[in-house]
């Protein structure tokens, strides 16, 4: 019998394993199709007797299925086999790649073989569950028995077990027929509660053993997978207390534990529960050592809910047992730091003392060291398991986690920094403007890390389009180690230093400036100087521009005299002078004292550290005082000799010549100690004092500082070079040459000078353009640099309105354009300093509300285009010091253009003022005319039989205007400020009604009116305003 048992088992090959063993092995099992019995069935593992794994076709049957291998040859062949195979005249590296293409495209057909045996496999288990479905099915529709269906479904699972017999049984001799008869008829067995349930057992529910259902008491059957209830038939157990029933009921009754093996049954004898065949099978293969035991079957999640609640206990006693041992471990740290700070200071105020105690530090270190050894990294179930231990920490030491971060990243970066700064510097050439992106892909830097990089530097609403000047493009360059280089102006004309010894040059004469308040005498003082009238040829007796004379003493000595304008509009002529004069004449009228140009010009001669004279003027009138002069003068820096000071004071006259001999041997004393000398062969350098245009061309008016200006020299002033043609001195006349300290008047230049520029000696007409050439672009990058600056204003404008109407807090609202109005003017002048004066003049004036702007400024007469641009723009000519041509007249006249000619500078003001005031909105004052109170209200029907309110008034004061404003007063709020539509006496039309007459009036769509209410008719007025 047990043969036969045996015998049976080999046959079967389609088992289902039911132990851990078989299933962890079941990855490098080939799945094995259900086999018939009675039927030789060659093993599925066996060797591969070929060189190469074998290739199969499409249509072949893959390796490893129902139907087997294919069959291959022998393992071993002849030793020249593989030789033979091998192409004949190939080098050793040929055959290495191609023993290496064979092998990988081997390896390829393998990796697709057994994916195809994968595929196989899962398309098969697949079919085997449907059909297992469709069985059930078909069962519960047929009315299998429980014996048939527990036959089906061990067999599609591969096992086919027997209850009663370990043999095949015989067919049976039920034809077709019979079967399908026997099919349709139910099955009794798998009806609910057919067999009679015992009343002990009615009461108490059980577990299903297949499916692990609780069933009721009542239930003979499963519900759900129509398995039969256990032990139904068993008798009532009436001895429960005796040891002997309840060793037998526990016996009946066992449930194996989570890894309780099956051959701890086998060993006590209880295998009851077990067919023949299954108690073979599992003694077979716990006998191999492949049997775990059965699966485990839980009732609830009881045990495994305290089991977790166990382990999060024992997990936070854990926890916090290690809290504690870290806080005692950073105490003893705390404690050891302490102890080492102490052994410091001892050993820093004694050198030579030893502790014998460090010898243990050695080994404390050493284990150290192996606390902080770094941890193999946690698997994920333990940390998984670990989070619900992160909400047991405390936030202290998540804070001083964090803090230790933040600390390791800031030292990396200055590490990273320190690094950086010992590389070796770069060179990087910069224009002068350069855009962010740009800059950023010269660096070598994202633009985004880039823009991170600049806001964390301070700067604001940077983006990738915004433009740099060269030193801010500097700046941020030297953050990544670049050494930025600059445009050095090597193609600019500059002056040669001035040198260290002037001993052995020769004296000049020395250059004075006359300066002081206006009209207290300063032109008068050189015109005795001269001995000529300057002040007759002035307009207004006012000083218009510089003028620049060189008056020979009567002891022989030559000083260079600078007459300056003292009027406020001419600022920077004064300072001008100020900068290129050696000694200052401040002159202070006797009767006048100091004035505001008096302390402007101290201001001026201090800055520019020059020295200074006190002449004062009109001691020849009446009510002079001096002392009072000097006390002013004194409050403001200047300190005259008899106060103590180092300046000197003398009075003068010009018109009668009193103190004039004083004042010169003043100066030449002065000059003498200050030693004046210059170098008169080296390049020429000089300033330009005064630019204007005469009949024979340009000319500028120019004070030589060094070297000496002849006929014919290329000279180079701001933007403009000329040639000298012709030299002339203040009287007139032609001279060859202008030595240092001498005025002279230079024509021959390409285009006006501008006054107040430096003069310089090129070497030929290709310097001179090149220089003009590069101050040229040096101005138009200037221009250019002013014009990003509007633009990045205006993109940053426009950003933040963007981002409000993305926020919601944009106004809908048209905005009115706010801000003073614009008057366009356009100013031509015969010099190039008086252009300058007028500009700061006419600029200046105006107010919040309406203001003067200078389209363009020039020296010359008025042209036909500036006619056309004044009409283009709606604007005004102003000419100073300019005749005007009569065909230009009519043709401005035509053109609806107003010319404003002038020559002294207070009446132009004035008539610019005047011009503005035009463009000012009057003020609007409101005269009360009348007054009424209305006394009842009314309703009356207009056109459309519509009804509307009517004030009944009386008036009590003045005169009440149907075509004037009114308002109405309720206590003391103005509750309506409107015009009147119908004022009528009686059922008449009127214009107007007198005090103490009663009329009717209604207003413009308004009728909120009440008794009592005051009505005021008003008139506005408008009054004209000025500057």
């Amino acid at each position: 019998m047990h043969r036969r048992a045996a015998l049976e088992l080999s046959r079967r090959h389609g088992v289902e394993w039911s132990c851990a063993t078989a299933r962890r092995n079941v990855a490098f099992t080939p799945v094995v199709g259900l086999v018939p019995r009675r039927h030789f069935r060659i093993s599925p593992l066996r060797l591969d007797s070929s060189d190469s794994p074998p290739s199969n076709s499409p249509g072949e049957p893959v390796a490893g299925t129902s139907s087997g291998p294919a069959p291959t040859g022998p393992k071993f062949g002849n030793r020249w086999g593989s030789k033979a195979q091998r192409p004949l005249g190939l080098s050793p590296a040929e055959q290495a790649i191609r023993d290496s293409l064979v092998a990988k495209r081997q390896q390829e057909e393998q990796r697709q073989q057994q994916q195809l045996q994968r595929q196989e496999q899962e398309r098969q288990r697949k079919e085997r569950q449907q059909q297992s479905q469709q069985r059930w099915k078909e069962g519960r529709s047929q009315g299998r028995t429980e014996e048939q269906w527990q036959s089906t479904r061990w067999r599609d699972s591969g096992f086919k077990p027997r209850q009663s017999d370990a043999f095949p049984r015989r067919r049976s001799g039920l034809n077709n027929e019979d079967k399908e008869s026997l099919s349709l008829q139910p099955d009794k067995s798998l009806e609910v509660n057919v067999n009679k349930v015992p009343k002990h057992k009615r009461s108490t529910g059980w577990t299903c053993p297949d499916c692990q259902t609780r069933c009721y008491g009542q239930h003979t059957v499963c519900p759900h997978c129509k398995a039969p209830r256990p032990n139904l038939h068993e008798g009532p157990q009436r001895h429960r207390g005796s040891p002997r029933h309840r060793h037998a009921d526990e016996e009946a009754t066992k449930i194996r534990k989570l890894g309780q093996s099956i051959l701890s049954d086998q060993d006590s004898g209880n295998a009851e529960g077990l067919g023949s065949r299954e108690a073979a099978f599992r003694g077979y293969m716990a006998s191999q050592g492949q049997f775990a035991g059965p699966r485990p079957v839980f009732d609830s999640n009881v045990d495994k809910e305290i089991s977790v609640q166990e382990a999060r206990e024992a997990r936070k006693k854990e926890i916090e047992a290690r809290k504690e041992e870290r806080e005692a471990k950073k105490e003893e740290r705390k404690a050891q730091q302490q102890a080492e700070e102490d052994k410091q200071e001892k050993k820093a105020s004694d050198p030579w003392t030893w502790d014998p105690s460090s010898l243990k530090n050695i080994k404390v270190r050493e284990d150290d060291v192996s606390e902080t050894k770094p941890k193999r990294k946690a698997s994920r179930k333990q940390r998984e398991s670990g989070r619900d231990e992160e909400d047991l920490f405390d936030e202290d030491e998540e804070s001083q986690r964090r803090k230790r971060r933040e600390e390791k990243k800031r030292l990396k970066k200055e590490k990273a920094r320190k690094k950086e700064m010992q590389a070796n510097v770069s060179p990087l050439y910069l224009p002068e403007f350069i855009s962010v992106s740009s800059l950023a892909d010269v660096i070598g830097v994202r633009p985004a890390q880039f823009v991170k990089r600049m806001e964390d530097m301070g700067f604001d609403d940077v983006t990738y389009d915004h433009v740099l000047d060269a030193e801010t493009a500097g700046l941020i360059a030297s953050e990544y180690n670049y050494e930025p280089i600059f445009d050095t102006g090597e193609g600019d004309l500059t002056a040669a230093p001035e040198p260290e010894d002037k001993s052995s040059l020769p004296v000049r004469p020395p250059v004075v400036t006359i300066m002081g308040h206006v009209d207290h005498g300063k032109t008068t003082i050189l015109d005795w100087l001269r001995k000529s009238s300057i002040v007759a040829t002035e307009h207004g007796g006012i000083t218009q521009h510089i003028g620049a004379f060189s008056v020979a003493m009567p002891s022989g000595k030559t000083i260079t005299f600078l007459d300056t304008p003292g009027h406020a509009a001419f600022l920077d002529m004064r300072r001008r002078g100020a900068d290129v004069t050696d000694i200052v004449v401040l002159v202070v009228a006797g009767d006048d004292s100091v004035k505001p140009q008096t302390i402007e010009a101290i201001k001026h001669a201090t800055s520019a550290n020059v020295p200074i004279i006190v002449a004062m003027s009109k001691m020849d009138k009446e009510g002079v005082n001096p002392d009072r002069v000097k006390q002013d003068l004194s409050m403001h820096g200047v300190h005259v000799e008899d106060f103590g000071g180092d300046v000197q004071a003398i009075g003068v006259s010009g018109k009668t010549g009193q103190g004039m001999l004083e004042l010169e041997e003043a100066i030449i004393t002065l000059s003498e100690v200050l030693d004046h000398r210059a170098d008169p062969q080296g390049n020429v350098e000089g300033w330009v004092i005064e630019g204007t245009t005469k009949s024979y061309g340009r000319v500028a008016t120019v004070l030589v500082r060094r070297g000496t200006l002849r006929t014919g020299d290329i000279i180079v002033a701001g933007t403009t070079w000329a040639r000298v043609r012709t030299l002339r001195n203040e009287a007139g006349q032609t001279v060859p040459e202008a030595t240092p300290g001498m005025p002279v008047e230079v024509d021959g230049w390409r285009e006006q000078p501008a006054a107040g520029t430096e003069l310089l000696q090129a070497d030929d007409e290709q310097h001179a353009k090149s220089v003009v050439d590069y101050r040229l672009e040096r101005a138009e990058t200037q221009k250019l640099s002013e014009d990003m600056t509007a633009i990045n204003e205006a993109r940053r404008e426009k950003l933040e309105k963007r981002r409000q109407e993305v926020a919601g807090t944009d106004q809908a609202e048209e905005t009115v354009q706010s801000g003073p109005k614009p008057v366009q003017f356009i100013i031509k002048a015969d010099v190039g300093g008086s252009a300058e004066a007028v500009l700061n003049s006419v600029t200046a004036v105006g107010n919040n509300e309406v203001y003067a702007n200078v389209l363009r400024s020039e020296v010359g007469p008025i042209s036909e285009f500036d006619i056309e641009h004044a009409a283009t723009a709606n604007g005004h000519i102003i000419t100073f010091n300019m005749p005007v041509d009569p065909v230009i007249s009519r043709m401005a006249e035509k053109r609806g253009v107003n010319i404003m000619n002038h020559n002294v500078i207070y009446k132009l003001i004035d008539d610019v003022k005047s011009i503005l005031s035009e463009h000012l909105a009057p003020n609007v004052t409101q005269r009360v005319t009348g007054e009424a109170e209305i006394g009842q209200i009314f309703e009356i029907t207009v056109k459309g039989r519509n009804k509307t309110a009517i004030a009944g008034c009386k008036v009590r004061n003045g005169m009440i205007n149907r075509a004037k404003k009114v308002r109405v007063i309720r206590g003391n709020e103005t509750i309506y400020d409107g015009s009147i539509t119908s004022l009528k006496n009686v059922k008449k039309d009127v214009t107007e009604m007198r005090k103490d007459t009663e009329c009717g009036i209604g207003f413009d769509g308004w009728t909120d009116f009440a008794v009592g209410d005051h009505i005021q008719c008003y008139e506005e007025v408008f009054e004209k305003r000025y500057l």
